[in-house]
Formats: structure tokens, C-alpha cells, sequence
């Protein structure tokens, strides 16, 4: 993500301990700049994941969709022929 753009809101979320020290050493081993920058670059994967998700779903309905159709213009040959 680019450090240049004005961010002007500010989102707050408590961790444990435990949570918090996890988050910290990630941070360190990913390289991440602070704990924002890794958080707004998670949240930013999620976004993209669950747009490819949504993306797939659509494309499976589509495809389920044309399976569909193939079958009933089958059929419907089937009944043509006899």
C-alpha cells in the first residue's frame, strides 16, 4: 500500500496479551513499517480474496446455469427424434 495517501480515519480493536505479542512479532518477521501497515495490508487481502470468491461463485452459478440449458435442448432433440 502506498505511505503517501492521507489517512484521515481512525480505526481502534483491543488483543490480549497474547494477541497483541503474536501481532508484534509478525509485524518484525513480515517487515511490516508498524502494526497499521500490516492490519490495512491484511485487510486489504481479505478484500481481493473475497472479491475472487465472489468472482468464482459467479462463474460456477453461470456454468451450473448453461449445464442446465444443455440438458433441456438435449432433451428436447431426444423428443424431436422420436
Amino acid at each position: 500500500m502506498s505511505n503517501i495517501r492521507n489517512r484521515t480515519r481512525v480505526v481502534y480493536f483491543r488483543l490480549s496479551e497474547e494477541e497483541f505479542q503474536r501481532f508484534r512479532e509478525l509485524c518484525q518477521r513480515l517487515g511490516a513499517r508498524n502494526m497499521s501497515d500490516l492490519a490495512r495490508s491484511a485487510m486489504e487481502l481479505m478484500f481481493q480474496e473475497k472479491a475472487g470468491e465472489s468472482f468464482e461463485r459467479e462463474v460456477t452459478e453461470r456454468l451450473q446455469q448453461m449445464e442446465t440449458c444443455l440438458r433441456q435442448i438435449r432433451a428436447a432433440m431426444e423428443v424431436e427424434q422420436l
